[in-house]
């Protein structure tokens, strides 16, 4: 009997017919366990880049909820501020003050009261 490594070998008492040889089970389950070895390492990466994927996309959607959410507060900040400065500026006014002094019961002084360095 001859090897022969193409897979197949020619038997000389058997009018020739042709056979596959047998393969080596040494072999075989080393690519065996190679190739499924191979897939585990690719079911894996494949469920860890689906599943970073998914949170990365959650994470920008809480990111983009919460820059809205700050935006809106903002702005309702922003009017209050100026609805805030605007009263302000009329309590300041000399009307205002005086009529908040005579409420305390202050009154502008006379010419006798007043004195100049």
């Amino acid at each position: 009997m001859v090897e022969d490594y193409s897979g197949r070998y020619v038997v000389k008492n058997c009018r020739n017919k042709k056979k596959k040889a047998p393969k080596s089970k040494n072999l075989l389950s080393a690519t065996r366990l190679m190739w499924k070895t191979l897939g585990a390492i690719l079911l894996v990466t494949v469920i860890i880049g689906i599943t970073s994927t998914i949170w990365y996309g959650w994470q920008v959607q809480l990111a983009l909820n919460q820059i809205g959410r700050d935006k809106t507060t903002n702005s309702e900040l922003e009017d209050e501020n100026r609805l805030l400065r605007a009263q302000r500026n009329l309590l300041l006014t000399q009307e205002q003050m005086e009529k908040a002094a005579e409420t305390i019961g202050l009154y502008a002084p006379t010419k006798k009261q007043l004195r100049y360095p």
